[in-house]
């Protein structure tokens, strides 16, 4: 079931995952794509879930959507585009730099870059039509941003950011209008781009603007990113491994539920659940079910404070995760 997520990832789509977790329903699965359902039967209907911000537990489920990495399209290949193609690598977005002059935009100087188009921007982002994609325009002048405007406005986005002068955007919005474009489409425009630290060199503004990109992917409802090195793991390893998915949190852990992570049989774990003892304690059970004939389990870690001050770390927190022996 995890390899035909991961296939169905690796094409760049998104499936609704439903994980038993229940006394009558744990260890069983099933996705849902396309309008088709598979895997194991439900007792109520997986449509419902199709819009709702997620991830949830219903009915002893934990429903998630889940989604590959997201893809960043740098538009211009300047100095500011340079120093965000290396940040976005680090925070896990996948890029793209479109810029016609191949002296600025090539491997040498976005040796992260997923991809490097060396193509005018209107004829490039005609081909660019990624699922959960976010823009950023850095191009040398008001013509191109308007140019690059016009086509990302018409197509599905999750952000868009423009870098400029108040007198260039207030410029470039004016067209935008007089072509016909609707001021609430327009205002979906991050411009000033990036949050408000004070950026001045190329490298500062880029974090400003990698700030804005995980401001953007966090409090959105697009789903649990599932990462590529935990992608490559499913398609790569042999099983037994165990998949410990983290369901939910309180106090101080640094992730999110739906975060995972793969324990395999030698001991290697792929990716995180938050770290810390909640998930040493996770790998030492997954490790005990691979010697075992236990497929599932789920518990909960509690770490008081003074737990947590014992064993060396700042605050404590609880966890509840599921392991499942694939």
């Amino acid at each position: 079931m995890y390899t035909q997520i991961a296939k169905i990832l690796k094409r760049n789509q998104s499936v609704l995952l439903f994980t038993g977790i229940g006394p009558d329903s744990k260890g069983k699965l099933s996705y849902y794509e396309n309008g088709v359902l598979r895997g194991d039967p439900l007792p109520f209907s997986p449509e419902q879930f199709a819009e709702c911000n997620l991830p949830v537990v219903y009915e002893d489920y934990f429903i998630e959507r889940i989604v590959s990495a997201p893809f960043l399209i740098i538009l211009g290949g300047g100095h500011v585009a340079v120093q965000l193609a290396k940040v976005a690598n680090i925070i896990g977005f996948k890029t793209v730099v479109v810029d016609e002059r191949d002296e600025f935009a090539n491997k040498e100087r976005f040796p992260e870059a997923l991809s490097i188009i060396n193509k005018p921007f209107n004829e490039a982002l005609l081909s660019l039509d990624f699922p959960n994609s976010y823009y950023v325009i850095v191009t040398r002048g008001h013509q191109d941003d308007r140019q690059c405007l016009e086509s990302i406005l018409k197509k599905d986005f999750t952000y868009c950011g423009m870098i400029g002068s108040r007198k260039k955007v207030k410029l470039v919005f004016e067209k935008l209008l007089e072509a016909g474009f609707s001021s609430e489409l327009i205002s979906r425009v991050h411009s000033p781009i990036g949050l408000d630290i004070g950026a001045n060199t190329p490298e500062e503004i880029a974090i400003s603007i990698a700030a804005e990109l995980i401001s953007v992917k966090n409090n959105g409802a697009q789903g649990t990113v599932w990462d590529d090195s935990l992608i490559h793991a499913i398609l790569s390893s042999e099983s037994p491994y165990a998949m410990v998915t983290l369901i939910s949190k309180k106090g101080s852990s640094p992730r999110s539920p739906g975060a995972r992570m793969i324990v395999l049989r030698d001991g290697t774990v792929v990716s995180s659940i938050g770290g810390g003892y909640g998930e040493y304690e996770a790998c030492m059970h997954a490790q005990a079910m691979m010697k075992s004939d236990e497929k599932f389990q789920r518990y909960t870690c509690h770490m008081t404070n003074d737990d947590a001050a014992r064993k060396g770390m700042i605050c404590g927190g609880t966890v509840d995760v599921i392991i499942q022996i694939v």
